[in-house]
This record gives C-alpha cells, structure tokens and sequence, in this order.
C-alpha cells in the first residue's frame, strides 16, 4: 500500500506543515503511521570562521525534539499512530531522508516545494529534487500552494512501460479515497499506437474499482503536455513514474519527471 506508513520531512516552513491537511485523505487511503524526519542541515556552514556548530546543532536537537512531539501529539489525534526519527539527524538532508526511509521501511516519502528553484537549486539540486532522484519508495512532492484537496482529481500520466502500470495502486488507492476521478494521459512521441492496448488495461482496472477514467492520447514534448493538461482538467495531483535518472543525466537533459515536479502548480507523486 502506498499510503501505509509514510515519512514525512519537516523543515517546520508553512509549506511543509501543510502536509498535515493530508491527514484525512491520507487515511482514507490506508495511512496507519506517520514518521516524521528533520534533519538539521549543516552541510550549508561548510567551515565558518568562529561558528560554533556543535552548540548550534545542540541547541537546534533540543528545539525540533520539543517541536515534533507536539506534530506526534496532534497526528495521534486523528488516530493515526505518529513518531520521529530519533536522534535527530544532522548533515545533508537528503542523504539522512532517504536513509531513514530505509530503515523504517516506509511505504512512502512526502516532502515539500517552496516552488520554482532558484538558479542555485537548479544547478546544485535541492533538498525535495534530490530526494525523488535518490528514494527507493514513491515520494508525493506537495506545493506552496496546496488547497487541501489531494486525491479529488488524478492526472496518471502513462508512458505504456510496464513500470508506469506498476504506479496503477498507488493512483487506485488515492482516487477511491478522494474523488473516484482519474485523466488517464499518454504523450505519443513517436508511432507507438499498437502498444496503447496498455492504455485500454490500465482503464480497465481502474473502472473495475468504481474509478471515472478519463482517457487521452496527445502529441508533443511529454513534459510540455502533461503540465498543460493538469491546468485544463483541473487536476489536484500527476502521478507518474521515474526510471531514476542519474542527477547529472538529469541535468544536462531534463527528464520529464524533473521538469514536472519543477513547474507543476499541484502536487506530483513519483512512483519509483
């Protein structure tokens, strides 16, 4: 299941506390636990002059310790069990992410965006971009602008692999808990008309389970369509899939997922 036990990295920025209006969806999806992860970035100090970082680190433990039990505490209300990752991780925060996702073996990994990188971020990678190229287990990116309807409208965004029907729970179980709502979407960049019997299974599946499937077949860059086509449904959430390019590939090229989780305006779960 998707949504079983989730991760959740929390910076304490508004954007990221408003992963907790998920909550309620989250459940209807399956959510049984939540563990929370701050990592205290001290990658960012490199070797400053005077700076005491050890005090710095101390201090910031003590103050995320306080602050996460309360997150606990609040979560445990809507009985939905919750924990943090302890003791608190200090380094490079995706690093310290996708290792305690290991190790908690969660069933997914839900993470931030401020919005559009700044040009440090694009040529370095930030902390959410790095955390879909590395994680093993899907990570559902949630955007500044989040309305709190999640799972009301789903853009599945297929590429007829067999890898894109390996994210067909993830979308199942999202849409029964939201709006049974689901634009199936194919970008054609070459003649591959006889494999979209893909696509005819896939909607099969999703119809079995009382899902409203809407099918498309377009033309053009994928990620140019699919960006375009969240905007003209009004979806509230792409799901897709990423083969997990390597960063510089990533860079250098631009692989469909990178762009979309970049320019997206809604939420964007990667299955991986």
């Amino acid at each position: 299941m998707c949504f079983k036990k989730v991760m959740m990295a929390i910076d304490f920025s508004e954007c990221s506390l408003s992963m907790l209006k998920c909550i309620d969806e989250l459940e209807k999806a399956g959510l049984e636990e939540i563990v929370f992860i701050r990592v205290i970035n001290i990658a960012k100090f490199g070797a400053v002059a005077g700076f005491d970082i050890d005090a710095w680190v101390e201090a910031q433990e003590e103050e995320t310790v306080e602050k996460l039990e309360e997150l606990v505490k609040k979560v445990e209300k809507y009985g939905v069990k919750a924990k943090f990752v302890y003791p608190i991780p200090a380094g490079d925060p995706v690093v310290e992410i996708v290792e305690a996702a290991k190790r908690e073996n969660v069933s997914s990994i839900m993470v931030a965006s401020r919005g559009k990188s700044r040009l440090k971020e694009i040529l370095l990678g930030s902390v959410s971009e790095g955390v879909i190229r590395k994680a093993e287990t899907p990570v559902l990116l949630i955007k500044e602008k989040y309305s709190g309807k999640l799972f009301k409208k789903i853009l599945y965004a297929h590429d007829l692999s067999e890898h894109s029907s390996r994210a067909i729970d993830c979308v199942k179980s999202a849409a029964i808990a939201g709006g049974r709502d689901v634009v199936l979407l194919h970008v054609l960049e070459e003649q591959d008309e006889e494999k979209l019997k893909v696509l005819e299974d896939v909607e099969r599946e999703l119809r079995s389970a009382d899902i409203d499937v809407k099918v498309l077949v377009k033309k053009g860059v994928p990620h140019k369509v699919i960006l375009k086509t969240a905007e003209e449904e009004e979806v509230t959430m792409i799901v897709m899939a990423s083969r997990g390019l390597g960063f510089i590939e990533g860079l250098l090229l631009g692989s469909t997922t990178d762009v979309v989780t970049r320019r997206s305006k809604v939420p964007v779960l990667v299955h991986k």
